[in-house]
């Protein structure tokens, strides 16, 4: 039994902490809107005032949170995890964050003698209430060893990529090509029915050739979106935009294509919905 926080209730955070939880590990919990630290609290969590205090009472720190902003004001802030978090503790980023900001982050970290891992996670809505997540690892490799018994908790799979940042730098470009891969089957649908052949046909033979997990999630959602939602289009643009910064000096076009793609959907209000919703014609 290990003493774990999770910093962050969203989709990912929620479905961590509750499967720490049935695996009998002791939990403290943190979200900035306390009311959705409820159910997990009646379920055997300890709800924390703040980020500092919920590194304070752990052994192992997991961070879950939106975007770099976020992450910065509960990892740096005064009440922060940093400011809270003892010597031996293993701090863990489990956001979908920029390189620069996780590398900043490593590098405070590493000033005070922490810990620490950039782990963000994939696996969407259904891998996180599973306990069947995939942890993309960046940091000391021989550390993740010890960690087995609470990643164990929440994935069915480690994969180290090398020293910090690397987790984060692969998890941006698997997401601009799971990105890539829903525009192009939005816009392949869109010009299957201008040629008059019928959608229903063509998305049944899109998901048996070419396939793949992202084509089956494409044509899932097509004409009824998951709930919960597996992504927003809004976090999904985020990251795009992070992977668009991770290497300037080369030009991306279909990267930058599929940017003004999510970019439109979430001018248009639909930020909040799936983010297969750029599938929609």
């Amino acid at each position: 039994m290990t003493n774990v926080a999770v910093v962050g209730l969203g989709i990912m955070g929620r479905g961590m902490a509750d499967n720490l939880l049935k695996h009998g590990h002791q939990v403290t919990v943190w979200n900035r809107t306390a009311g959705r630290t409820r159910d997990l609290v009646e379920g055997g969590a300890t709800r924390a005032e703040t980020p500092a205090e919920a590194a304070a009472r752990a052994d192992v720190v997991f961070e879950v949170t939106a975007n770099d902003e976020s992450s910065r004001e509960v990892w740096l802030g005064p009440d922060g995890i940093v400011a809270g978090a003892r010597p031996g503790t293993v701090l863990i980023s489990s956001a979908t964050l920029s390189v620069s900001w996780v590398e900043e982050l490593a590098a405070e970290c590493a000033r005070r003698g922490l810990a620490f891992f950039d782990m963000p996670v994939t696996g969407g809505s259904a891998g996180a209430q599973s306990g069947n997540l995939v942890m993309l690892a960046g940091g000391d490799q021989a550390g993740l060893a010890a960690l087995e018994p609470v990643l164990g908790a929440i994935a069915r799979d480690v994969r180290h990529f090398g020293p910090v940042g690397a987790g984060t730098r692969f998890k941006l470009v698997l997401n601009a090509l799971q990105a890539i891969h829903l525009a192009a089957f939005g816009e392949a649908v869109k010009l299957a029915a201008a040629a008059g052949l019928d959608v229903e046909q063509v998305g049944a033979a899109l998901v048996d050739r070419p396939g793949g997990v992202i084509t089956q999630l494409a044509w899932q959602s097509f004409g009824t979106p998951p709930e919960p939602i597996n992504f927003s289009a809004e976090w999904a643009l985020k990251d795009l935009s992070y992977a668009a910064r991770m290497s300037e000096q080369v030009h991306y076009p279909i990267l930058d294509g599929v940017l003004s793609v999510f970019s439109d959907a979430v001018a248009q209000g639909r930020g909040h919905e799936d983010w297969s919703t750029v599938n929609k014609a």
